[in-house]
């Protein structure tokens, strides 16, 4: 049937929350549009209204369509619902979207009947279509076939919405279309699509003219700039005491703003990008570096560059690390693992390049100096009365580690203090000309290389026959007897 603005009394458009920034200006009035009241003809393959991708323009089309009165029920809630619609458009290149009844009637404060029948005021307006209907088969026993058991749940299918836009609109707005049904495409806008398109924008820039015309302004010359009026000459200052204050600005020292003041890493532009130049090689080389940032990279291998390896030591040292999936953060993996490495020994870098970690203060943990001391007291109280062997046990073990870190704090500053070595230089070490003649004279003669190995092999020969004589025997028959 066909609807007239005059025929929906009930609706007042300017009640109506705009929900988009395209308000339509034309005359729906002069548009026939009849309502899709056939459930076949609701679907997207044999719907006559085109394909919306963007949510504003799914918005102007709901307000063009509710505003014009075109269904005599649809009104303010149900710009609401088609606004929860439109945000859901967001998560499809297609322009569709879930329905769930129950979490649309949350969001809106209704029950699920007011949010069926505006739905289906929604696709008798053909502003949205089916694409997949819900049902409650369970998909879940579907997917998994044989393999389903009752752990694996219950879901059932959604429905499936698209959202879409009626010719009625497209002629009102001005829009040329190529095509039929959900396919139709938009391919240009006639002159009084122009004019609409541009409206807004026409408006919104004569009254930014209209607000500047209105504000005072302060011109009390009545001549053109080209034209100046004469002023009367002056001798005295102008204004503390500064008479020509272009040359004093322009002769007064500048105190630029430095950059980069904290933290600054004292690196060349030539010289980040040659590292970043050899960062790039790195991970062409490197498959788990891929697809990453490549400043970030060059960033996290600067602690190798400044150790002097090239990009193929580097590209090596990250194949030894045996990654076995792509890390989330690359960059912030690489800055941790060779801090990590470097703190236990494995990677080898020079000192002041990794911060190392901060090591916890030894302690026995019965001493006073941390809050555990009184407690741990009270705790070995208790079981030197319940456990004596066990006690007895602890307090001999804690005895000996106290002994061992007394001896480790002796002997360090004992090497720190005094040298064993009598007439010995601490700042070189060297020994005097008496030391080194009585270690002459006391020590073996040097031996050629020859000798040596003469005497090795000797040494050798006679260790195997000594071994073979003592593993193997001779078999010597018995004689046979004597003849009588």
């Amino acid at each position: 049937m066909m609807q007239h603005v005059s025929a929906c009394r009930h609706i007042n458009l300017t009640a109506c929350p705009d929900v988009s920034e395209i308000a339509p200006v034309s005359d729906a009035s002069r548009h026939a549009f009849h309502l899709v009241a056939d459930v076949a003809d609701q679907e997207v393959d044999s719907t006559a209204s085109r394909r919306l991708r963007r949510a504003v323009d799914f918005l102007a089309a709901v307000q063009f369509m509710v505003g014009a009165g075109f269904h005599p029920h649809a009104g303010r809630t149900t710009l609401r619902l088609a606004a929860v619609f439109a945000a859901r458009m967001a998560r499809s290149k297609d322009g569709q979207f879930p329905f769930s009844a129950e979490a649309t009637a949350r969001a809106l404060g209704l029950q699920r009947r007011a949010v069926f029948s505006h739905v289906r005021y929604l696709r008798e307006l053909g502003l949205i279509a089916y694409v997949e209907h819900g049902t409650q088969r369970n998909v879940l026993r579907t997917r998994h076939g044989a393999n389903w058991t009752r752990q694996h749940g219950y879901r059932g299918t959604a429905t499936l919405f698209a959202a879409v836009a009626p010719r009625v609109w497209d002629e009102a707005m001005g829009h040329r279309i190529r095509g039929q049904g959900y396919e139709a495409r938009l391919v240009g806008v006639t002159e009084t699509g122009r004019v609409l398109a541009t409206a807004p924008s026409v408006a919104r820039r004569r009254q930014k003219t209209d607000n500047r015309q209105n504000e005072p302004v302060d011109n009390p010359g009545s001549c053109t700039p080209s034209v100046p009026v004469p002023q009367p000459r002056t001798t005295g200052a102008v204004g503390r005491g500064i008479k020509d204050r272009t040359r004093q600005r322009a002769c007064r020292e500048k105190n630029y703003r430095q950059h980069r003041r904290k933290g600054s890493t004292n690196w060349s532009a030539a010289r980040t990008a040659t590292t970043i130049h050899q960062t790039r090689n790195i991970q062409l080389h490197t498959w788990w570096t891929q697809g990453t940032c490549i400043r970030q990279l060059a960033y996290a291998l600067r602690p190798c560059f400044e150790a002097g390896w090239t990009w193929q030591e580097t590209a090596r040292e990250l194949a030894r690390w045996t990654v076995p999936l792509r890390p989330r953060h690359v960059a912030s993996y690489i800055t941790s693992e060779i801090r990590r490495r470097t703190n236990t020994g494995t990677l080898h870098l020079p000192d002041g390049l990794i911060t190392p970690y901060r090591q916890p203060e030894t302690s026995t943990w019965d001493d006073d100096t941390t809050t555990h001391g009184p407690r741990y007291t009270t705790m070995q109280a208790s079981k030197a009365r319940d456990y004596r062997p066990a006690a007895t046990r602890a307090a001999a073990a804690l005895k000996q580690a106290r002994q061992l870190l007394t001896h480790r704090e002796r002997a360090k500053q004992q090497s720190t203090q005094t040298c064993r070595i009598p007439g010995a230089h601490p700042e070189n070490v060297l020994l005097t000309r008496q030391e080194f003649a009585s270690l002459v004279e006391n020590s073996p003669p040097v031996l050629a290389g020859e000798t040596l190995c003469a005497q090795a092999e000797e040494a050798t020969e006679y260790r195997l026959d000594t071994e073979n004589r003592r593993k193997t025997w001779e078999y010597n028959p018995p004689a046979p007897p004597e003849p009588r």
